[in-house]
């Protein structure tokens, strides 16, 4: 959450977001010239309209007042050309800015480490990519160009009016400006806590239906409806009253302004009456005109409430995207060393890592994997299996030991070019909301008639080419549109297609049918021929094929070897053999 400093601007935080100005600063110096222009143009009309009503309207001036018109029409046209160049460039301005921002907070977030989405809701992250970037372009399409154009006409008009009326008409008329003064800091400390408590509530709000969106069927099998919906409302009704704390310090506000513009109004034709009866220099024109220019500048000191809402809003959302920008301590972090021609030896040497300080999850694991060789791992569930194939990838860093790929040590090494040695097929396959060829493919460039070779030669092929479309079917979000086992069989073509000298398996085959078990199990012969696997092991007939089982327990190794091996030593394995893989080997006899 973010700190609330109690201050109505931070020029700290502001000089931040107008750095991603600078390369539009052509265009930021085209909108400050143009508020200017806006300025001086608003102030001459009620001028030239006093200068009408004395000279040519009470002076019986036809001729004089035609052409007065004439220039007060031409002026208008002007102001509104100006008006919309000056629209167009803070919009503008605006929508560059953001795609900026967000294309250097997406790319960002591509160099975070696993650890920090873990502990991220992806609706918090979703608020900081959409909405609340949404948000900071409004600083400059109608939040700081537009105010400093508002404060430049103020400063113009009450120079005007100095300059051209009698001084106590001008004071007398603005004396009540003070009370506008205290009442608008009042405004600007009060909002922007208004405005975080809104902000934070929006975040909490796309967490929440994010998170129970795709758990839907969770919610639904344990007949969790009313009781999420209840915890929905609690939090919508907080988001609620969040806005409602915004909407009541900007309704006392918006009213002040009337009454003190329509106090200023009444002092203005009050005293300039009173000096027109006694004889004094103050005339019709003088009156009309000091009545528009009140209305000119309480304008925009009207608009300022609404301005200083949607910069304020700005200023938030900005302070909260700019503190994941600063978010330097999950950045991945590893070496610049480039690796080529890997031949796949790995080795572990007495690796420990945690999350938490004291809460070890690998504790002193060292194994040996040699070229071409296949490694199962087994244990039971929380033993450690999958964080030995995280530390591999580097999606963590390991606090203590070796980890070596071909003699070099892991953390030495550039990560796009550790990874680019590894395929990866995970228990819980992945698809995007895309075609078939772009998902295996991964959209990059490469021939169909190669994509269809390998499809055959694993045993793809066979369920693709009954799907309408073939390679070019959309299986929708998260591949929703597929079974299980072909999700993996995709997974596995993809794996294949990468052609990578080590491939990491999660070869899970829970709810799937024999026949695409079968298929999966051809997919994996093709996969681990020639080359060297890391397996976490669920079938049995992977582990009997395995050179080396590593058998994990609560984060350590507490056996290694063949599976003849490991069955006569009658210890651990040997329980986990008879609890877990007989039964499959009962049945496949």
């Amino acid at each position: 959450m973010s700190e609330v400093t109690g201050r109505a601007f931070e020029f700290k935080l502001f000089r931040k977001v107008l750095a991603y100005a600078l390369p539009y600063k052509k265009v930021f110096a085209s909108a400050i010239v143009l508020t200017v222009l806006l300025g001086a143009f608003g102030t001459a009309r009620p001028i030239l309209i006093r200068t009408a009503m004395d000279e040519y309207i009470l002076g019986f001036d036809g001729p004089g007042l035609t052409n007065i018109t004439i220039l007060l029409v031409l002026l208008l046209v002007l102001e509104s050309v100006f008006h919309f160049a000056f629209m167009y460039a803070t919009n503008y301005l605006g929508q560059a800015i953001i795609k900026d921002i967000r294309v250097k907070l997406f790319n960002h977030l591509l160099k975070l480490k696993l650890s920090f989405f873990d502990r991220t809701p992806i609706g918090t992250l979703v608020t900081r990519a959409v909405s609340d970037i949404e948000s900071l372009a409004s600083i400059f399409s109608e939040g700081i160009l537009t105010i400093i154009g508002d404060l430049f006409k103020i400063v113009v008009m009450v120079a005007a009016m100095f300059w051209f009326f009698d001084w106590k008409l001008v004071l007398i008329s603005l004396s009540v400006i003070p009370i506008l003064f205290y009442a608008t800091r009042w405004f600007q400390k009060n909002i922007k806590k208004a405005f975080q408590d809104v902000r934070n509530e929006i975040s909490n709000l796309n967490a929440f239906v994010q998170e129970h969106i795709v758990g839907m069927s969770i919610v639904q099998l344990f007949n969790r409806e009313d009781a999420e919906l209840k915890k929905f409302k609690e939090i919508n009704d907080r988001h609620r009253k969040a806005n409602v704390r915004s909407i009541w310090y900007y309704s006392i506000f918006f009213p002040i302004i009337e009454i003190l513009s329509a106090i200023s109004i009444g002092l203005a034709v009050w005293y300039g009456g009173l000096q027109a009866a006694k004889g004094v220099d103050v005339t019709i024109g003088d009156l009309t005109a000091m009545i528009i220019f009140i209305n000119m500048l309480y304008r925009p000191l009207r608009q300022l409430a609404d301005r200083f809402n949607t910069l304020q809003m700005g200023m938030v959302a900005s302070e909260r995207v700019l503190k994941l920008l600063a978010n330097q301590d999950d950045v991945e972090h590893f070496g610049i060393e480039t690796i080529d021609n890997v031949k796949g030896q790995i080795e572990f040497k007495d690796v420990e890592f945690w999350y938490k300080e004291n809460e070890p999850i690998l504790r002193g694991v060292s194994f040996h994997v040699k070229l071409g060789e296949r490694l199962a791992i087994v244990g039971a569930t929380g033993a450690g299996k999958t964080t030995i194939i995280s530390l591999l990838m580097g999606f963590y860093a390991y606090q203590k030991g070796q980890i070596l790929l071909d003699g070099k040590e892991l953390s030495t090494l550039d990560l796009k070019a550790l990874r680019s040695q590894f395929a990866l097929v995970l228990q819980d396959v992945f698809l995007f909301s895309d075609t078939i060829l772009n998902n295996i493919t991964m959209k990059e460039e490469m021939d169909v008639e190669e994509v269809i070779a390998a499809s055959k030669e694993i045993g793809v092929h066979e369920f693709v080419k009954d799907l309408p479309g073939e390679y070019d079917y959309d299986v929708k979000e998260r591949g929703g549109m597929l079974s299980a086992g072909q999700r993996q069989l995709l997974s596995l073509l993809r794996a294949y297609l990468t052609n990578p000298p080590i491939l990491i398996l999660d070869e899970a085959t829970s709810s799937i049918d024999t026949h695409t078990e079968e298929l999966i199990q051809r997919a994996t012969d093709v996969l681990t021929e020639n080359r060297t696997s890391i397996i976490i092991a669920h079938r049995l007939s992977t582990i009997q094929r395995a050179d080396t089982i590593l058998v994990m327990d609560k984060g350590k190794v507490v056996e290694q070897g063949k599976h003849e091996e490991l069955l006569a030593l009658g210890g651990y394995y040997a329980n986990l053999y008879e609890m877990q893989f007989k039964e499959a080997e009962q049945k496949a006899s």
